[in-house]
């Protein structure tokens, strides 16, 4: 995982890290014990400079405070629903997780997990990165970074907004847009208690319009969304 220190022991850098981020961010760390830190997870015992954990908690603020003022001066015509769905999608774990694996989070973090990572590792990295970036540059610097180097270069707004990312969610919030009554009902639940099935119909109005059998009551719920949207062209 220290692929990037091996090319760099003969660079004359007091810290090979900070040779190393600056091709990547576009910019030289002054403070890297921010960064080795942001790379540290909790399973490394006694480190250094400290694990991740609490960065990680700093930078989920951050990316959130920011994106949330971009979108909000950006897209100034949209509903405070759209928004906060935008928002959603741009700070989910699997986008976090994508953008990790853009920054080339995967060669820094240090774990003493095995060889197999859990992927949010490296999305949780991330955003303990961004912290690691306004510890040691200020919020100026760090805002547009964000929103230089992340949300212009990797988001489309208007692709964020036509794209569906729970039909559970997007059903809801057209039921409060139009103003109609729904209800997710169970209408079976089958099998051992390892393998069980859930059989779920969504009602609106009064009238069942669809219905879906999945593992779990969630998946059901979801899935029968999915079908109720696509029938109605929401």
């Amino acid at each position: 995982m220290m692929k990037w220190l091996n090319k760099l022991l003969s660079t004359p850098s007091t810290d090979p890290l900070a040779t190393a981020l600056s091709s990547i961010l576009g910019f030289t760390p002054e403070n890297t014990q921010f960064y080795h830190q942001a790379f540290c997870h909790s399973s490394i015992e006694e480190p250094k400079y400290g694990d991740n954990e609490r960065l990680e908690f700093l930078g989920d603020s951050i990316l959130d405070s920011v994106i949330t003022e971009y979108l909000y001066h950006k897209l100034p015509t949209k509903d405070e629903g759209v928004l906060t769905d935008i928002r959603s999608k741009m700070v989910s774990r699997h986008t976090l997780n994508k953008l990790a694996k853009e920054f080339k989070i995967d060669e820094f973090i240090q774990t003493n997990l095995g060889g197999k990572i859990p992927v949010s590792v490296f999305g949780n990295a991330f955003e303990a990165l961004i912290a690691a970036i306004y510890l040691d540059k200020g919020e100026p610097f760090c805002r547009n970074f964000i929103i230089s180097k992340i949300i212009k270069k990797y988001f489309s707004l208007e692709t964020l907004e036509k794209e569906i990312s729970s039909y559970k969610k997007h059903f809801i919030h057209w039921t409060q847009k139009t103003n109609k009554s729904f209800s997710f009902e169970l209408q079976s639940e089958t099998g051992e208690s390892h393998n069980k099935s859930f059989q779920m119909a969504l009602v609106l109005e009064g009238s069942e319009i669809s219905k879906a059998t999945a593992s779990s009551k969630k998946k059901a719920e979801e899935a029968t969304a999915k079908i109720a949207c696509e029938s109605l062209k929401i």
